[in-house]
């Protein structure tokens, strides 16, 4: 694969999880019989996607739900420091129990 492909995707879909995630979707999709957008000639699929994004042949429509804030997915609010779970406990009481040593059944 062509290592500059990524930074050409950057350009394109500066955010590095949107893009991985776009690319790993127009992936799956290629894989399962999509027609590809560019000339496939030995290719992979994902080395097809990357490429695919990079050269701009997705419209904003379709790449908007991999990009955070912009009326695809809705994005998480981030976590407010000072907050409490619903129990009433703090963050750090939410840690799980530690395990018990198992007895070994021979």
């Amino acid at each position: 694969m062509d290592p500059h492909v990524v930074f050409d995707c950057q350009k394109v879909m500066p955010n590095r999880f949107a893009l991985t995630l776009a690319a790993a979707a127009r992936s799956r999709a290629l894989a399962r019989g999509a027609e590809p957008r560019l000339d496939a000639a030995n290719r992979s699929v994902s080395e097809l996607a990357l490429h695919e994004i990079a050269a701009g042949v997705f419209r904003e429509r379709e790449l908007a739900p991999f990009l955070p804030g912009t009326g695809g997915r809705r994005s998480l609010p981030p976590p407010d420091p000072g907050s409490k779970l619903r129990d009433g406990g703090s963050a750090r009481a939410a840690a799980a129990p530690a395990s018990h040593a198992l007895e070994t059944v021979h």
